[in-house]
């Protein structure tokens, strides 16, 4: 049974006709300023005494008084409160709770009064339990709270290490908004006052306003960030700039002692966080394929964030506490989705990065790999050769009378066979070897084989295809041959430079080409005691 009155309204004024059932429908009362009454008998029927616990479900009760007597006989009175530190609640509980004895084969009368000194929810649920039952259950709930914010903690630590290690400032929003959200829930739970700040009564009893507007602005900022509202929509980004400068406004005021004003604030910006959800998706629907896990995340935390504060701050939803212990079981999800979606935007950078990678190295006409990643295929034939001590030697190879076929056909006309070379060299050659076109008609192979005489034999193979499939262009047969020089990179013999390997597959090149052309020559030490001939003598021009 319960009634309403004013504050100030004495136990001994109430009417007890005045009370009426309480059912579900009359758990939430909205915000009110009013008192509520409640009044229930409990009874005894063992043969010994049965102590209990009466505890309430909110940790934003002002005060609790409780009038109690045992088998008819003098009313007590204990008052509870949460405007005292909390060394000095009568029992150690993150919420108000009541302890007391009903005697064997008795009852117990009890008159509870709920209020706050300011307009506030009001839930009228109340917990009743035997007392060892109110042990487990408290210890049960504190291993579950202890897993949410352990897991919390670690999501924090791995956001500022990211953070720090990949320079992303989206990682350290993400670590702002989990420490915000972590302490709103934390102070929700009442944990806050217990083992945070127990000396601290005004940031108890006022902070919850100021942590709702917190968390709301970092959860904007982190979505700033990760979303790209600012290139990819300015002026939404601009609406939620002035959305956070509000927010950081109602915490000034909060603290300047305004309170109704800051109480709808806030409420209402932890409900416009369920906009986020269709920012994501239209951020998902511009090309941000990550934005899913957000927009997902968002819209399970944002409806329980919704509900929570209807449920709150009305008396539509007779669910108690039920939808906030939703909102933060939503809250643990999103946080884990947030960090899918994270790891899937880094994952895409990761892939964008080494496209661009490899679009630097890579040669526009031929398609093969460019002068650039000359350094790296070395340094990676380096570790293979290194794990499996299987020799890896250079090719360079240069179109013979190059010159020629762009003067008689045209620049066009060369263009297709160095495609046409370029396809040879690719169809020939291993997928584990390394095809660069090194600078206009010269081309380098970096590749493994057991021995010089295999390597001589691919390039060997290479230039008599090549003289073997003439390149056809604008009606006329282009006939055109290669000169290849081999040398030796990684072998028992030693290890050479990649300059030192260019500089002697070089030479056999030269020697090559003073045999005539249209031929594959290894290095041998000997030719380095040869004059280095001039472009012109060995046929090498560039082409554009």
């Amino acid at each position: 049974m319960f009634q309403r009155a004013s504050t100030d309204r004495p136990l001994a004024q109430l009417s007890p006709d005045a009370y009426q059932p309480l059912t579900d429908e009359d758990v939430n009362q909205g915000i009110s300023d009013q008192a509520f009454w409640i009044r229930l008998r409990l009874r005894n029927s063992s043969d010994r005494p049965v102590r209990w616990v009466l505890s309430h479900e909110t940790t934003y009760l002002d005060r609790l008084t409780v009038h109690w007597s045992d088998n008819g006989g003098p009313r007590q009175v204990r008052a509870l409160t949460d405007r005292a530190v909390f060394a000095n609640r009568s029992e150690a509980y993150r919420t108000l709770a009541f302890a007391h004895a009903t005697p064997a084969a008795g009852y117990t009368d009890l008159i509870l009064r709920l209020s706050n000194d300011k307009p506030d929810s009001v839930s009228l649920n109340l917990h009743l339990a035997e007392a060892s039952v109110f042990a487990a259950q408290s210890r049960q709930t504190y291993a579950v709270y202890g897993l949410y914010y352990g897991a919390l903690l670690v999501l924090v630590f791995v956001s500022l290490a990211a953070a720090w290690m990949l320079r992303q400032w989206v990682y350290f929003h993400y670590a702002l908004f989990l420490v915000a959200s972590g302490l709103m829930w934390a102070l929700l739970n009442g944990l806050a006052y217990q083992y945070l700040w127990p000396q601290a009564v005004f940031w108890h009893n006022e902070g919850f306003h100021i942590l709702y507007l917190l968390m709301a602005a970092a959860a904007f900022q982190f979505s700033r960030s990760f979303l790209f509202t600012r290139q990819g929509f300015p002026w939404i980004d601009r609406l939620i700039r002035v959305g956070q400068a509000v927010m950081l406004a109602g915490v000034v005021l909060r603290f300047a002692g305004v309170y109704l004003p800051v109480l709808v604030l806030s409420y209402v910006s932890l409900v416009s966080l369920v906009l986020l959800a269709p920012l994501g998706f239209m951020a998902y629907r511009r090309g941000q394929v990550y934005a899913r896990w957000y927009a997902l995340a968002w819209v399970i935390y944002g409806v329980g964030l919704t509900l929570s504060v209807i449920s709150a701050s009305t008396r539509w939803l007779p669910w108690g506490m039920e939808s906030l212990a939703f909102a933060q079981a939503a809250g643990v999800l999103e946080a884990l989705l947030l960090l899918v979606a994270l790891g899937e935007r880094l994952s895409g950078w990761d892939r964008d990065r080494r496209l661009a990678l490899r679009l630097a190295q890579q040669d526009p006409l031929t398609g093969l790999t460019n002068r650039r990643g000359l350094v790296p295929a070395y340094e990676a034939f380096r570790e293979r050769y290194a794990q499996t001590r299987v020799p890896v030697y250079l090719i360079l190879i240069d179109l013979d009378y190059f010159k020629n076929v762009n003067d008689t056909y045209g620049h066009e006309a060369g263009d297709r066979v160095l495609v046409a070379l370029a396809s040879l060299m690719s169809r020939v050659s291993r997928p584990a070897d390394v095809c660069i076109r090194y600078g206009g008609e010269e081309f380098v192979i970096l590749l493994q084989a057991p021995s010089e005489d295999v390597a001589q034999d691919i390039a060997e193979r290479m230039r008599q295809d090549f003289a073997g499939q003439p390149t056809g262009h604008g009606g006329c047969t282009i006939q055109h041959t290669l000169t290849a020089g081999l040398s030796p990179v990684f072998s028992a013999n030693g290890q050479l430079s990649l300059k030192q390997a260019l500089q002697q597959a070089d030479q056999a090149l030269y020697q090559a080409k003073r045999a005539g052309r249209n031929q594959c020559r290894a290095y041998r030490p000997a030719a380095q005691a040869l004059p280095r001939p001039t472009r012109s003598e060995r046929g090498v021009h560039d082409v554009d």
